[in-house]
């Protein structure tokens, strides 16, 4: 089969099962499935693909097609420039959610900071590890510390970091959003002589992209979303704020 009937296929597929965006869902399965750029897409729409090939991307797309996020499908996602490895058992960083990281670059400048500066941050519900690793490739000095009460999702994290070369400057922690830090002396302190109410003061940043949908909007939350996205990330809680 030619290149360019197997994508006219796959994004019928994909229109008629009603995915947003079918024809970028088609092409990013392709290319993932090719381990080519889309630039080859274009221009070799007349190259032959194997059978092999071709199972394997219809195959993509129908999962694609049944609201399986692209990203799980492929195991990535890129955010702030890096290559990330997502699965279900994180949510899947958002283009928005590099606003978090551009606040913080932008209070850190207003408050005279290099980027060389040996920033404290911490992350809190960090889930892949998107806006700690921005943060450490922002600031190639910080020491940060990121937490999340899901282990799964600091194993992914962790993996992130270590193939981006910054698991020495990011310190992963399970635990429930700062309990760590209140059960114990902040970093830089003796973490053996009991809790310290002013923990907070040994970081420079504290920043989060917490749960935000309220338990009465779930049924308005996209597909892909509400079935295949861990709740815990999204929301779920009474009123969606508590966090």
């Amino acid at each position: 089969m030619q290149l360019r009937e197997a994508l006219k296929t796959g994004l019928r597929t994909l229109v008629e099962s009603g995915v947003p965006s079918p024809e970028l869902a088609a092409e990013l399965l392709l290319m993932h499935i090719l381990g080519r750029h889309r630039g080859y897409l274009y221009a070799y729409p007349e190259a032959e693909i194997s059978e092999e090939i071709t199972r394997r991307y219809f195959q993509a797309v129908e999962e694609r097609a049944t609201g399986k996020p692209t990203q799980y499908i492929t195991g990535h996602q890129e955010f702030w420039g890096l290559d990330l490895e997502v699965t279900p058992d994180v949510l899947i960083p958002r283009p928005e959610t590099e606003h978090v990281v551009e606040a913080v670059i932008d209070l850190a400048r207003r408050q005279g900071f290099e980027r060389d500066a040996p920033l404290r941050i911490v992350d809190v519900g960090t889930g892949s590890g998107c806006i700690a690793l921005a943060l450490a490739a922002e600031f190639p000095r910080a020491v940060l510390f990121a937490t999340d009460i899901s282990r799964p999702a600091l194993e992914v994290a962790s993996r992130n970091a270590e193939r981006l070369g910054m698991a020495e400057r990011v310190k992963f922690l399970e635990t429930d959003l700062l309990a760590f830090f209140l059960d114990a002396r902040a970093p830089g302190q003796d973490f053996n002589q009991g809790p310290n109410e002013n923990f907070l003061g040994a970081f420079d940043f504290v920043v989060s992209n917490p749960p935000y949908v309220a338990a009465d909007e779930l049924d308005c939350v996209q597909r892909e979303v509400r079935q295949f996205e861990p709740r815990i990330a999204w929301g779920g809680l009474e009123r969606g704020d508590e966090v």
